[in-house]
């Protein structure tokens, strides 16, 4: 279930890139959103023509990465290391996009100066986004998954 806070997050963001129209669809939860410049703050039609918007290639691509943090829960890198997919055993099962995990669940490690150390899903839920190869080297802070909660699925 999504919450008010972060549709009105939605609608911020969209006052603020420009965007006139927005449809997010995830599991049940369907909202469609439009605005007007007209009735933005009761502007008349000259402010409306006057108003500056945002070119539509940067504010698409901003708004889909504000919905996405908007929708999953990121897995960062709490240091400085040598990503593994899956863990570090030999016989690792290496997760992919569309994979269910579960809350706990060792999902990656990273390798430190031949320590590895596991790093787990913090909820439960699915795979949206793998941003690091297996075997790159990674940093501290990094994003390195990207989860879509179980609730938006069901």
């Amino acid at each position: 279930m999504v919450d008010l806070e972060e549709i009105e997050r939605l609608v911020a963001l969209m006052k603020a890139s420009g965007v006139m129209e927005l449809a997010v669809e995830r599991g049940d939860f369907k909202v469609s959103l439009r605005r007007s410049l007209l009735e933005e703050e009761g502007a008349s039609r000259s402010e409306a023509e006057a108003m500056p918007v945002a070119e539509p290639h940067h504010s698409a691509a901003r708004m889909e990465e504000e919905i996405t943090r908007t929708f999953t829960t990121p897995v960062i890198s709490p240091l400085v290391g040598v990503f593994h997919n899956g863990g570090m055993p030999e016989r690792r099962t290496v997760l992919r996009r569309g994979d269910q995990v579960k809350e706990g669940q060792v999902i990656a490690a990273i390798e430190a100066m031949k320590v590895p150390n596991e790093l787990r899903s913090p909820i439960n839920g699915i795979i949206s986004r793998i941003l690091v190869e297996d075997g790159v080297g990674v940093e501290y802070g990094q994003t390195l998954f990207l989860i879509e909660p179980e609730e938006l699925n069901s």
